[in-house]
C-alpha cells in the first residue's frame, strides 16, 4: 500500500508545485517591489506631506500605490525611443557580470516566452513529431509562404514552433502541411501547462475536443 500511494503522493505534490510556483513568485517579487519603494521613498512623501499639514505623515499602504506610479513610468519610459535606448545600455550593463548574466538572460527568456512570444501563437495543433507515429502540441505563428512552400506542390502550410521541455523558451521550427495538422481546442495557457508539468497536468478541455476523437478514429489524423 505504501508503495501505491508514494506515486500518488509524489503526483499530487509536484502538480502542486507547478500549480503554486507561479503565483508564488510572482507575490514574492512585487512583495520585494513595495518594500523597497516604500522604504526608499516612503519617508520622502511622509516629509512633503509635512510641509503642509505642519508634521510628517506617514500614509498606510503608501508602498503599493507608489510602486503602481513606478511601474507605469517604466512603462511610459520604456516604450518611447530614448527609453529602449536606456533599457539597453542598463541590459549591456548588467550582462558584463558574470553571475548576473545567466540569471538575467534566464528571466527575460521566461517572461519573453510567456508573454510577447505567446500572444504571437495563432493555434495549437498536435503534428506527427520526431518521426511518424509519435505526436507532439505545437503552437501555429504564421502562415508558410514563398520559398517554405517550394516544394510542396503548392499544398497550403503553416509554420510552428513546437516547444522543448522543461524549458519552451527553445524548440523545433517546423514548416508542416496544413493537412498534417490536428487542431486542438485548446487555449494556448493551458497547452503551456500541460508542456511545462510534462504531461502532469491536463486540462479538462481535451476530454471535449477532437483529440481523443482522432485517437479513437485513426484515420482523421492529417487528413488520411
Amino acid at each position: 500500500m505504501a508503495r501505491g500511494l508514494t506515486p500518488f503522493l509524489r503526483n499530487y505534490f509536484i502538480t502542486g508545485v507547478l500549480v503554486s510556483l507561479p503565483l508564488v513568485v510572482t507575490l514574492w517579487v512585487l512583495w520585494l517591489a513595495v518594500q523597497s519603494i516604500e522604504s526608499a521613498l516612503g519617508p520622502l512623501i511622509a516629509w512633503l506631506i509635512g510641509l503642509f499639514v505642519g508634521e510628517p505623515v506617514h500614509i498606510p499602504g503608501i508602498g503599493i500605490i507608489l510602486t503602481f506610479v513606478v511601474l507605469i513610468l517604466v512603462g511610459m519610459v520604456a516604450t518611447n525611443v530614448v527609453g529602449r535606448r536606456l533599457v539597453a545600455a542598463g541590459e549591456r550593463v548588467l550582462l558584463m557580470f558574470p553571475v548576473v548574466r545567466p540569471i538575467y538572460t534566464g528571466v527575460k527568456q521566461v517572461i519573453e516566452a510567456f508573454g510577447v512570444k505567446r500572444s504571437s501563437f495563432r493555434e495549437v495543433v498536435l503534428l506527427q513529431h520526431p518521426r511518424p507515429g509519435l505526436y507532439a502540441i505545437g503552437f501555429v505563428t504564421n502562415e508558410a509562404r514563398g520559398p517554405l512552400v517550394a516544394h510542396l506542390n503548392g499544398e497550403p502550410a503553416k509554420i510552428v514552433f513546437v516547444p522543448t521541455v522543461p524549458n519552451p523558451t527553445s524548440g523545433f521550427f517546423i514548416v508542416a502541411p496544413e493537412k498534417e495538422l490536428i487542431p486542438l481546442d485548446l487555449p494556448t495557457e493551458e497547452a503551456f501547462k500541460m508542456i511545462l508539468s510534462g504531461g502532469v497536468l491536463l486540462p479538462d478541455e481535451l476530454e471535449a475536443n477532437g483529440v481523443m476523437a482522432a485517437e479513437r478514429d485513426p484515420g482523421k489524423i492529417g487528413g488520411h
